[in-house]
């Protein structure tokens, strides 16, 4: 009777020993998949931020270029209000080009 509860309590131990086995090979796997999940996620997290850098980058540039552009034409205007004799009309060229920049 004490033999057969050993064996019993035995074969229970080693059941529980199993299926724990079991359960942390199926956890390490689980795991394993999540990590493979995460690297790609991470890669093509990087490779937007890298494309959202680079756009950045070329929106400064233009935002720059535009700043230079508006300081010229800035410039240009003030140097065409402050010319001696700018209330004099325009010639027939001059006017026709104003025309197209500016408008009617």
């Amino acid at each position: 009777m004490i033999r057969s509860a050993l064996r019993l309590a035995l074969c229970a131990i080693v059941a529980c020993g199993l299926w724990w086995f079991a359960r942390q090979v199926k956890a390490r796997a689980d795991l394993e998949a999540e990590l493979r999940v995460s690297r790609a996620e991470l890669v093509g997290a990087r490779t937007a931020l890298s494309q959202a850098q680079e756009a950045a980058r070329v929106h400064r540039v233009y935002l720059e270029r535009a700043e230079r552009d508006r300081e010229r034409w800035t410039a240009l205007e003030h140097e065409l209000q402050t010319m001696e004799g700018r209330d004099a009309p325009l010639s027939d060229l001059l006017r026709a080009t104003a025309g197209r920049l500016y408008g009617p």
